[in-house]
């Protein structure tokens, strides 16, 4: 077999994949040239006599090709440890003479007495004993830490099996994980899913400042990210890079700031055996409480507010704020978000309002509680100087008269909220992050009538039947009303969130709802995750 992995020269410092039968093999040859690239002018010893060394994994055949990349990448960064280390001290060729040498020892005793040369090795050999403490990492956590020749440290994770070992079991895509890491907003926060002491014991002393800052804030999982990186003095982004090495290593997920007003329902991966090994580590985690029926709370969708009783001492609320904590680690809960669709009522004609729910990245017919593809999560940016083209008037609707009797009606509501859409962002306004939104627009301009600029403002976001629907709700007539649904009706395709809009208009739940009960004629609503962190990781 040896010989089959002793490539050339040309396929030196690149994959190396070879299939036999129903097995795989897997390497990363590297050459050594120190008298090219890497020796020192000032260095004494001697050229190595090793032309090329590969280490190589035997993999199924029928294995995940993204598992494939990541023993590759294995292989490759432990090729390059050791060819440092062959650079610096010679430790691979000392430790090859060990290997031959107790190969040969083996060899020469009598039968009687003869013991097997990879016992030798291992009981002579560093580096046999370095490949032996990978693989059985490799096999049990599926995170290797280890440090070669006491010099330098080797780290990696294999995700496919660091994420199946959590408590759902499920298949964890490589790719759709890192594509879920994308899709990570300041509002989100992290859950550390070890214990905060032992994840900072298990950093390298070399580990980033930046890294410590962040761990060391207290109860993060309270805290939005843009707060976060504000109390540990980073930039957002690299609150982001942290966290999604966190995650990719296991060590946390990505949840929304528990609150109150959270909605938690039972995931439908959630293992419902009864005597199982999460129900055994509840009960020694929480004496005298059961999982199931801690499980069984919320079979349907419950608020956290529900769960934790007023009545309840301080102490049992704070216990069941902490199990509910434990079912999110251990992924049992799944957070519900409410998502808002502008639908016309039954007397309208739908066919326009289809089509036009599909050009800006709506998801099929309006009203419809299917969930979406993560690639339609994308945020739209709202813009109001680019007019719809013209669509066919329906013909359900009312004759030409009626609609004009009714921009009579509201004219004096559309005059006070386009004179208050184009003033100028107020202090609070230039601390939300969509302070685009809060700038007069570019479709605005000073010779436009305020009507006018309203009717562009709407016509940019809305249909014509869409924009008649919502002038005959009552709430319309209300100048603040009105001026708040134009800021978010562009978020009423049910692509976004309650808790997106909120971060993103700098609005209060209250105020959200308020206005989503004062359009309810016009507004269905309906629950479920967050599709762009729960169905991206967890994809195949």
């Amino acid at each position: 077999m040896s010989n089959l992995f002793a490539v050339k020269s040309e396929l030196c410092d690149s994959k190396f994949e070879l299939k036999v039968n129903d097995v795989r093999f897997v390497g990363h040859p590297v050459r050594l040239n120190p008298s090219k690239s890497h020796s020192q002018p000032q260095d004494k010893r001697k050229s190595s006599t090793i032309i090329l060394f590969n280490i190589v994994f035997a993999l199924k055949a029928t294995l995940n090709h993204d598992v494939v990349n990541c023993y590759h990448d294995l292989s490759m960064r432990l090729g390059l440890a050791l060819r440092h280390e062959e650079y610096r001290c010679q430790f691979l060729s000392s430790e090859t003479k060990i290997m031959l040498s107790a190969h040969d020892e083996a060899s020469q005793l009598p039968e009687n007495g003869q013991v097997s040369p990879f016992q030798l090795i291992l009981d002579r050999s560093l580096l046999a004993r370095h490949l032996r403490q990978a693989y059985e990492e490799l096999c049990g956590s599926g995170i290797v830490q280890l440090r070669l020749n006491k010099w330098i440290e080797v780290s990696f994770c294999l995700p496919q099996k660091v994420h199946h070992s959590l408590a759902t079991g499920q298949p964890v895509d490589c790719e759709g994980l890192l594509r879920g890491l994308q899709t990570l907003k300041p509002y989100h926060t992290l859950l550390l899913l070890v214990e905060r002491s032992d994840l900072l014991r298990s950093l390298s002393p070399d580990a980033s400042q930046a890294l410590w800052r962040l761990l060391s804030v207290e109860e993060s999982h309270l805290t939005p990210f843009f707060t976060l990186a504000a109390d540990a003095d980073l930039t957002l982004t690299q609150v982001f890079m942290l966290v999604g090495h966190l995650v990719y290593w296991g060590k946390a997920t990505i949840i929304y700031p528990v609150c109150s007003t959270n909605v938690y329902v039972l995931s439908p991966n959630a293992p419902t055996i009864v005597n199982n090994h999460l129900s055994e580590r509840f009960s020694e985690q929480f004496h005298g409480s059961s999982l199931l029926t801690a499980m069984a709370d919320f079979s349907l969708p419950t608020t956290l507010s529900d769960k934790c009783h007023p009545i309840n001492s301080p102490h049992q609320q704070q216990e069941q704020v902490q199990q509910v904590l434990w079912m999110l680690k251990q992924g049992l809960l799944q957070q519900l978000h409410t998502y808002v669709y502008l639908a016309p009522p039954p007397s309208f004609d739908t066919e326009g309002i289809r089509l036009w729910g599909r050009e800006i990245g709506g998801t099929g017919p309006l009203g419809s509680h299917g969930t979406s593809s993560p690639a339609s999560t994308s945020i739209p940016t709202p813009t109001v100087h680019e007019p719809p083209p013209p669509s066919p008037e329906p013909s359900s609707l009312a004759p030409q008269q009626h609609a004009n009797h009714h921009s009579d009606i509201t004219r004096d509501a559309l005059h006070h909220a386009v004179v208050q859409l184009c003033q100028p962002a107020s202090e609070s306004d230039l601390g939300s992050v969509c302070s685009d939104e809060r700038s007069p627009s570019p479709g605005v301009t000073i010779n436009t009538t305020p009507e006018d600029s309203v009717y562009r403002h709407l016509d940019a976001v809305l249909s014509p039947a869409e924009k008649e629907m919502v002038m005959k709700v009552e709430a319309a007539r209300n100048p603040e009303d009105l001026k708040l649904f134009t800021k978010l009706c562009v978020y009423f395709r049910g692509c976004h969130h309650l808790e997106e809009m909120m971060y993103r208009v700098n609005l209060r739940r209250s105020q959200l709802l308020q206005l989503i009960d004062k359009f309810r004629q016009v507004l269905i609503t309906c629950q479920h995750p967050d599709d762009s962190i729960t169905l991206s990781i967890h994809s195949k």
